[in-house]
């Protein structure tokens, strides 16, 4: 088995504050955030995992895999708010490891529907660069 990655970046705006919570509790979850949020410039890793095709001598091809993250990541969540544009993020916090799993999810489940002969065995989603959250398969 090869293993390949691609690393993208996008940006967004999101909101960890809870309106059910009073200011303090929030403040001691999330920090010092407001209700107003922040945003943060993410790079994001994704690896798939896969034999190497005989006649192509590729596990997958990089155009392919480039144009799934643009569609499946990039266009949905590049300079959007996650809370107010992305609806699975209305009524949940759009932290960084439930914006993971979100984008691993859409990135499975597009690439078995390619029917792709690989699939995702790591993500890196990088913050800032002091933190990151992984997933591993």
């Amino acid at each position: 088995m090869i293993r390949l990655s691609r690393t993208i970046h996008f940006n967004a705006g999101r909101s960890l504050w809870r309106p059910g919570w009073t200011a303090e509790k929030n403040r001691s979850v999330y920090g010092e955030e407001s209700p107003h949020g922040y945003g943060h410039n993410y790079e994001l890793e994704v690896a798939v995992e896969g034999k190497v095709d005989p006649e192509t001598a590729m596990v997958v091809n990089l155009t392919d895999l480039d144009r799934i993250l643009k569609e499946e990541v990039d266009r949905p969540l590049d300079h959007r708010n996650l809370n107010r544009d992305v609806p699975e993020f209305a009524a949940t916090a759009p932290t960084a490891e439930n914006l993971a799993s979100w984008i691993w999810k859409r990135v499975a489940a597009r690439i078995a529907r390619e029917k792709w002969p690989c699939r995702v065995v790591h993500l890196r989603l990088r913050l800032t660069p002091g933190f990151a959250v992984e997933i591993e398969e």
